[in-house]
């Protein structure tokens, strides 16, 4: 594409608007990345840090008729191997009119080609006028807007290249990921022309680049919480003599321990009404307070087993708590365990004792390390479920987040009502079932779980487990919160 009527309109009027510390706040956003790291946009992740994975290995995109992995580009250029450095040009109008009128949420640009390889100047590069732009012509004038976000993909390695002073278009492949915010120009009127510029730096044979646009993580409309047995029941009030419900604590009892069939050590865990310096806010009354302490790993170890306390071992459960991640939460060195369900006998299921389908399995839930800034969901802590099953490939469980809705990344300071459903599976059939919802709203599924190959493993407890590691431990105390437990044979929901 020729150059000249850019050139010609930014002589009207040039506006630079220079973006280069701000980050899009969908969460769906894929992310740069800290440097030398693998928590930006890697082949397998478009979210390294919070582990959400691209639908296709290597990226997703939507070409111009709206087709997944399509190859009809917004706009193509034949960059020839001319061993010279200039800016390349895309008339990308069609695509930014449709961000700016919502048709598309706006996830970036994604290059890719079928041939050559073409490195271009990343927004990191040290020479600013080499740096990535778009041109927006509008009726006031034009702008050129710096890029707010890049990088590229690559097969040759698991970490991400958003820190690079290069972006890399080929046919080996290696895809480039650019993002522009477009809100400095939403107010001046319908876009005339858009022009997206990359300053060439090394070619290495002919190729022809194409532009489309990015598309991943999850497009769902806004959900109400589905109500269960607990909209019976205000505040819990009454719900432990449900004909449904199995086992019932508010913590509200001075022997709260007594109601447990193991209740864990003193000193980590305790209740409280109160506690000003964690910014803490009761659910209702007291909760149980777990501690984390420097230098440990352990913390909160309780269970309830189903046979002593209620008579036999089921094959299916509901299992909801209320779960307040405290101010001083800061995930740092590893993840951890979290509440869950299980069977492991005293056997296999935990601590690299693995499962073989007849010696016991495990379902806990699990902590991730806390979102890193400059993230799209920085801040935020992840949670999901650390199991052992019979298809395991090591010795150590499966880690599985809970990315529906992205549900499963907590805010600090707020209570959340986590309930998790597990269906044990048909004795060396893939058919078990997990479920997990987060304030009454699904935030996992999976369906072809085989936890066992025999029928003598059941659900035989609740394992209220707090753990930090793996093996590392806390570099310094850190507080979670846990009230309103109810144990049912029916979807329990989130407190009226």
């Amino acid at each position: 594409m020729n150059g000249k009527p850019v050139r010609q309109a930014l002589s009207v009027l040039f506006l630079v608007i220079a973006v280069s510390n701000v980050v899009h706040g969908a969460p769906s956003d894929w992310s740069e990345g800290l440097a030398g790291r693998a928590n930006g946009a890697t082949r397998d992740y478009y979210n390294g840090a919070a582990k959400l994975p691209w639908g296709n290995f290597m990226g997703d995109w939507r070409d111009a008729k709206g087709i997944a992995q399509g190859n009809t580009a917004y706009a193509s250029a034949t960059i020839k191997d001319t061993d010279s450095v200039r800016f390349i040009e895309w008339d990308v109008t069609a695509l930014c009119r449709a961000w700016l009128n919502g048709k598309h949420g706006n996830q970036g640009f994604f290059l890719r080609s079928s041939n050559g390889n073409i490195v271009f100047a990343s927004r990191e590069h040290a020479d600013a006028s080499h740096r990535p732009q778009l041109v927006i012509k509008q009726k006031a004038g034009s702008s050129a807007l710096s890029s707010v976000a890049d990088t590229f993909l690559t097969r040759s390695t698991y970490r991400s290249q958003g820190h690079a002073q290069t972006l890399r278009v080929s046919g080996g492949p290696d895809h480039s990921l650019l993002r522009f915010d477009l809100s400095p120009v939403k107010d001046g009127g319908p876009i005339i022309k858009a022009v997206l510029r990359l300053y060439t730096l090394k070619q290495y044979g002919d190729a022809d680049v194409g532009v489309f646009r990015c598309q991943q993580g999850h497009d769902e409309p806004p959900t109400k919480p589905i109500a269960g047995l607990a909209a019976k029941y205000i505040d819990d009030k009454g719900i432990a003599k449900d004909p449904n419900v199995i086992f019932a604590t508010d913590f509200e009892s001075e022997d709260w321990q007594n109601e447990w069939t193991y209740a864990g050590k003193r000193g980590v865990i305790d209740t409280v009404a109160q506690d000003e310096a964690r910014k803490f806010e009761p659910l209702q009354g007291k909760a149980l307070r777990v501690r984390i302490a420097k230098g440990a790993t352990g913390a909160l170890n309780t269970l309830y087993k189903f046979k002593p306390k209620a008579g036999s071992e089921p094959e299916a459960i509901y299992f909801r708590y209320y779960l307040r991640l405290a101010d001083d939460w800061n995930q740092t060195k590893q993840g951890g365990k979290m509440p869950g369900i299980s069977g492991t006998y005293g056997v296999a299921g935990w601590g690299g004792r693995k499962v073989n389908g007849a010696n016991g399995w495990s379902a806990r839930g699990h902590f991730g390390l806390t979102i890193p800034k400059g993230n799209p969901l920085a801040g935020l802590h992840p949670i999901g479920t650390y199991c052992y099953h019979a298809d395991m490939k090591g010795n150590y469980g499966s880690v599985w987040g809970w990315h529906k809705g992205y549900r499963g990344f907590l805010k600090g300071n707020r209570w959340y009502a986590v309930e998790q459903y597990l269906k044990l599976n048909t004795p060396g059939k893939k058919d078990g079932v997990l479920r997990a919802w987060i304030d009454g709203r699904l935030a996992f599924e999976k369906k072809d779980i085989r936890f066992r190959d025999v029928d003598k493993l059941k659900i035989e407890q609740i394992w209220m487990n707090v753990y930090h590691g793996g093996t590392q431990p806390s570099p310094y105390d850190q507080h979670l919160f846990i009230d309103n437990v109810v144990v049912a044979k029916k979807y329990i929901g989130p407190v009226k």
